[in-house]
């Protein structure tokens, strides 16, 4: 373990390993002395005492600077702390020069020590922004153990004690009450329920429960009381699993390369070279007669090699795109998301709640005429007016869009599983299952369906006919999945549900691969299986049960309805209705690329400019201290206003 750490710490950026706090400390000082040495430069202080602010600067800020660029070189890795260690010292040994040396090397410029120091204020800051995102990335777990059950009714003998689930052991018997979550996992030795275990398999529908049925822990008991024979401890239980993954989850997806590093190489090989051609210019015009003077051009040159604007190339268009994003209802959490999803080679998507809304809806009505249709929705909406549960939640919905009353009821009977018995003045209402009907000696005729479920009405004695429930895809799914096939991407349906439903879903959605019945770690384990072959993954979910495979995968979407407290474990999280916003996150990583290189351009750009005038233009006109830091600062005007065309996406 210590050698795979240690393997993964040396692939890290030097810069990424050491703590935000560190940084934090730093910057604050070095505002403080970039302040000192820009006021006593407008003030005319003596320039040794601005040399000692500088040494000061660099002695308590800097060292960070030094540190990760000598860890960087001796890794062969040239990167931004290397470039900017090169132009701060290169730069302290050209001020050296004009201070303190008599006869002062070649250079119009009367020091940079007002640029080292604004420098050094950027890239601190740069670098607690890398650190604070990777941070960022690490899971999230303080609220995780809420999910676990505390306590069960333990019955010992004709006794009832409460018991804290952990301590309960196979074979004990315990009583669960409706309302209340199961505490272990075991079978029902007693009673008949329905079970809502969307936490772990994601089907929003209750599970009707018997005697000897599997019963998980973290799940709700929705209809009556029930006895259970533990048969696992809490700590093996599947709930208990989940959050064990997550907790020893480590990040693969977290930040260990800084983007501009690439670019710093570039940079780093241009301004050397430049450097070099300077010296060599001028130390060729000047007749070969004055060879260390004309060091200071290089001194020069290498002093400025690094623009500000370079700092913020990738962080402003990041952060206006994220603001662009919210626009749209999209919060991207990880910009590395983007590039993984535009170059994954499968992405998997959870069934309820991600490709579909995750609420039964009234799909059809089905009755004999328009006369007896109004009397199965008033029938209906009188039934399930006081009922809790996503069947009744669907038809008062759609009984309110149709603008149907329910009349007043005398009483109601809930049966777990069933239906619902009420009355309502003299008439005996039912609302529930077929067969249950039928076995009230109601006769009841059900037409060929692929929904996922029916329920029947009936008034004394008498079928009024049926409506069809189910959970609808979200809106563009199809053309979603199209656009990703397009690109060459794999797409594959994992859900926890039972076939019919997820084969049906995924013909709808034109996704040729799915897996059914699938738990939360076996989600986990095929994403592990693609990744093992060497394929890119992306997982897409919504519910407590995908975390396992969110964290698995290479990077994670969550279509999010703003209540989920696991929002700060993934990269992306999407709060609409619809499904094109993943295909407008390609677009999004498209256009922060293509800013990203437009930023690269000005900036190089800019200080080529600059360059050329330190070099060329009269020497007087460099005289004032604040010329050179007025051009540094113009490029990082111009890469502002480049990355504020984020904010508007379309």
């Amino acid at each position: 373990m210590n050698k795979e750490t240690s393997a993964q710490a040396a692939l890290e950026t030097a810069a990424l390993s050491i703590p935000v706090k560190s940084y934090t400390l730093r910057l604050a000082l070095s505002i403080c002395l970039a302040v000192l040495v820009g006021y006593c430069l407008s003030m005319g202080t003596s320039m040794t005492g601005i040399f000692i602010l500088i040494i000061l600067d660099l002695l308590f800020c800097a060292d960070v600077v030094f540190k990760n660029a000598w860890r960087d070189m001796s890794q062969g890795r040239f990167s931004v702390g290397v470039l900017v260690a090169v132009c701060l010292g290169s730069g302290l040994g050209y001020g050296i020069s004009k201070t303190f040396l008599t006869t002062p090397l070649a250079g119009p410029v009367p020091n940079l020590y007002l640029p080292m120091a604004v420098l050094l204020v950027f890239y601190l800051w740069h670098c607690g922004h890398l650190v604070r995102s990777k941070e960022r990335t690490n899971v999230f777990i303080k609220k995780l153990d809420d999910f676990l059950p505390k306590s069960g009714r333990l019955l010992q003998g004709r006794r009832e004690m409460m018991a804290f689930a952990d301590e309960l052991k196979p074979g004990d018997i315990i009583r669960v009450k409706a309302g209340e979550r199961i505490p272990c996992e075991g079978v029902i030795a007693r009673g008949e329920t329905a079970i809502d275990e969307s936490l772990i398999t994601g089907n929003m529908m209750p599970t009707a429960k018997k005697i000897g049925g599997t019963v998980y822990a973290g799940t709700l008991n929705k209809g009556s009381e029930i006895m259970v024979r533990v048969e696992k401890n809490l700590n093996l239980s599947v709930i208990s699993g989940i959050i064990e993954s997550i907790k020893n989850s480590e990040r693969r997806r977290c930040i260990k390369k800084d983007l501009l590093d690439k670019y710093a190489t570039w940079i780093l090989c241009w301004a050397v070279l430049l450097a070099i051609a300077a010296y060599v210019y001028f130390y060729w015009e000047g007749g070969y007669t004055r060879p260390l003077h004309n060091l200071g051009l290089l001194l020069l040159v290498l002093g400025i090699s690094c623009p500000w604007s370079f700092l913020f190339c990738e962080v402003l268009p990041s952060y206006f795109l994220k603001l662009g994003a919210k626009g749209h209802k999209i919060d991207l959490h990880a910009m590395g998301a983007l590039e993984i999803l535009d170059r994954s080679d499968v992405v998997f998507f959870d069934k309820t709640g991600t490709l579909t809304y995750g609420e039964l809806r009234v799909a059809s009505v089905h009755a004999g005429n328009e006369t007896a249709r109004k009397r199965l929705l008033s029938c209906l909406a009188t039934v399930e007016q006081f009922v809790d549960g996503p069947f009744a939640a669907a038809i008062m919905i759609y009984t309110q869009a149709q603008k149907v009353q329910p009349k007043s009821l005398r009483c109601f009977d809930v049966l777990p599983g069933l239906g619902i018995q009420a009355m309502s003045g003299k008439d005996v209402l039912l609302a529930g299952r077929p067969q249950w009907l039928k076995e009230q000696g109601i006769e009841v005729t059900v037409g060929p369906h692929d929904r996922q479920a029916v329920v029947c009405a009936a008034k004394n004695g008498k079928c009024l006919g049926y409506v069809l429930l189910d959970d609808q895809l979200r809106p563009g799914a199809a053309e979603m999945v199209q656009a990703l096939q397009k690109q060459g991407k794999e797409v594959i349906l994992m859900s926890g549900d039972n076939e019919a439903s997820v084969k049906m879903i995924a013909a709808e959605a034109g996704i040729e691969k799915f897996n059914f019945g699938v738990l939360p770690q076996t989600k986990a384990e095929i994403l592990g299986n693609y990744s093992a072959l060497g394929k890119k993954t992306v997982m897409v979910g919504d519910g407590f049960n995908d975390i396992t495979a969110l964290l698995r995968s290479e990077a994670g979407v969550v279509f999010s309805s703003g209540k989920n407290v696991y929002n700060n474990w993934v990269d992306v999280v999407i709060r609409r209705g619809d499904l094109h916003g993943i295909v407008e996150l390609f677009r999004m990583y498209k256009r922060l690329i293509g800013c990203i290189r437009g930023n690269m351009v000005l900036s190089m750009l800019c200080n080529a400019i600059l360059l050329g005038g330190v070099l060329f233009a009269p020497s007087a006109v460099w005289k004032e201290a604040w010329i050179l830091p007025a051009g540094l600062a113009a490029g990082v005007v111009l890469v502002l206003l480049n990355s504020m065309r984020l904010l508007h996406i379309k």
